[in-house]
């Protein structure tokens, strides 16, 4: 049985189009349209948190701390952050594999760090003694596949977001990418220099 995914907005819109930031086209490819919406006031009938796997924000919210509820969360994009600057309730989701913030005011990338630490960490304890079938598949369930943040508080290259295992391509930061294509592509200019 798969996850709920589910949008919160405060208006309707029929056939909803949604940006999706990504360098890579398999991200893309991997994003989850919802297929339930709710209005901002509904948020608390949602009665089973830990189901839902997608969850797209399209409207400004006061509050976003029922997100930590949501232990299974492997989507989570945040269009309207206007009033966004603590995002400390994504540091325990370590099976979040796209996170997408747009138009925040977040002045520190460190919950994000913190979350990279904790899947690293589970990372780590899974893959040791596994197979090399066995070490990607754990790669591929706590690794990040994408992470954009937009936000006018702070500035940064998103190098602080690295991490071998966990979180190493498809990191936008405003207008910076770190992409490992984009890295390849680079180095393969750099050597027939």
């Amino acid at each position: 049985m798969s996850g709920m995914k589910i949008l919160i907005d405060d208006k309707d819109v029929e056939n909803r189009a949604y940006f999706l930031p990504w360098h890579s086209d398999g991200t893309c490819y991997n994003f989850r349209c919802p297929d339930r919406q709710i209005y901002p006031d509904e948020i608390g009938k949602i009665k089973r948190p830990s189901y839902v796997e997608t969850l797209v924000i399209a409207c400004d919210l006061n509050d976003y701390n029922f997100i930590r509820g949501m232990k299974n969360l492997t989507q989570l994009y945040i269009y309207d952050g206007t009033t966004l600057e603590d995002i400390s309730f994504v540091e325990n989701l370590t099976k979040l594999r796209q996170l997408c913030i747009i138009k925040s005011h977040i002045s520190s990338l460190n919950s994000i760090r913190k979350l990279n630490e904790s899947k690293d960490v589970i990372y780590k304890k899974s893959s040791a003694g596994a197979s090399p079938k066995e070490e990607l598949c754990m790669r591929l369930q706590y690794g990040f596949e994408g992470i954009c943040i937009q936000t006018d508080a702070y500035d940064s290259d998103g190098t602080e977001l690295l991490n071998d295992n966990i979180c190493r391509d498809d990191i936008r930061v405003n207008d910076h990418l770190i992409s490992y294509s984009e890295r390849m592509r680079r180095r393969r200019e750099k050597c027939m220099k």
